[in-house]
């Protein structure tokens, strides 16, 4: 499996990993200082220990006549020390390996890989740290496939045949599909509006696909349409240097889902964020998903210009939700529970 993290999340990671590295060679050098000066000893066995292969290499150079019983006997030696050293740790109450870089991964010693490869220690820190960074927080343990409920909506058909619970059903495999071959696309298909009032689950299968798609090792960036303005804005007024790299996190990730378009403030300032936004994630091949409660062609023209509406409907593809407000439900039913 590939992995797409941004550019910061990886810096931060391997800043992350550099600092516990950093922190074990200094705990380890604090113990030697400590234990040396109660115990010159331990000090003049290390010495030895770090001779060992400068006098394995002299015995070589005075040529192979018995050179194997030599090298036996300093390796006896280093034993016989290493023996010593740990006996002597014992007698003050140390563990052996006391005095030992001890890194929170023995395996890669902390610096992310083993070789050429990604250790799994990296794997999992680069996966924390997207969560972390995705906007979703709590949400991402809370809204997944796996718990987002079809009984909530009708099985009353329209004049086509289509329930609004068929619909949504229709929408949750999609939603499936989309992480399963996520990064596999990259044209329009990528790009999901998800179109609907409050409280028909939006929100609910956006998060979905996030957590899959942060699963699967790719940044994923999750923010509502006035707080994408206000950042923009403090980047160029206010000359935000932390509101600058934000601007960048939502151009480099992966994947960036907006939530709550048509709810900022119309301004010429807005219209430019946006467009450059979805014009830039469109030629990168960026995938985007927009949640909004603008309702039908009229509502977005009233909204947006024709630059806008001409990139949201040639490069996304369109969901619309319907049916009864789910939130309202779940209330009226944890209300109902409360009086029992």
């Amino acid at each position: 499996m590939g992995y797409s993290y941004s550019r910061q999340t990886v810096e931060k990671v391997v800043d992350e990993l550099a600092k516990r590295r950093q922190n074990a060679v200094n705990t380890a050098e604090a113990r030697k200082e400590e234990m040396y000066k109660s115990c010159p000893q331990l000090e003049e066995i290390d010495k030895a220990l770090s001779l060992t292969g400068m006098k394995i290499y002299a015995e070589a150079l005075k040529g192979t006549d018995g050179l194997e019983k030599r090298i036996k006997a300093l390796e006896k030696e280093s034993r016989d020390l290493l023996d010593d050293k740990k006996r002597i740790l014992k007698l003050k109450g140390k563990p052996e390996n006391y005095l030992d870089i001890n890194y929170s991964c023995e395996k890669c010693g902390d610096t992310g890989y083993i070789g050429i490869k990604m250790c799994t220690c990296m794997k999992k820190a680069l996966a924390k740290c997207a969560y972390e960074s995705s906007g979703l927080g709590y949400a991402l343990s809370k809204q997944g496939f796996d718990n987002f409920d079809l009984g909530y909506y009708s099985d009353v058909k329209d004049k086509d045949g289509i329930s609004p619970r068929d619909n949504m059903a229709y929408v949750l495999s999609e939603a499936k599909e989309y992480v399963k071959n996520f990064g596999k696309s990259k044209d329009g298909a990528q790009n999901l509006l998800f179109v609907g009032k409050t409280g028909l689950g939006k929100t609910h299968i956006s998060t979905a696909i996030a957590k899959g798609v942060l699963d699967k090792g790719c940044d994923v960036v999750y923010d509502t349409m006035q707080n994408i303005m206000h950042i923009y804005e403090k980047s160029k007024f206010a000359k935000d240097e932390t509101a600058s790299l934000e601007t960048a996190r939502y151009l480099d990730a992966t994947l960036l889902i907006i939530d709550d378009l048509g709810t900022e403030l119309k301004s010429a300032f807005s219209q430019k964020v946006l467009y450059n936004l979805l014009n830039t994630r469109i030629i990168s091949g960026k995938a985007t998903i927009i949640n909004t409660n603008l309702d039908g062609a009229k509502a977005f023209k009233e909204q947006y210009d024709d630059r806008i509406n001409s990139r949201l409907i040639g490069n996304f593809r369109t969901f619309n939700f319907y049916g009864e407000d789910i939130r309202l439900k779940k209330a009226k039913e944890n209300n109902a529970k409360k009086r029992k």
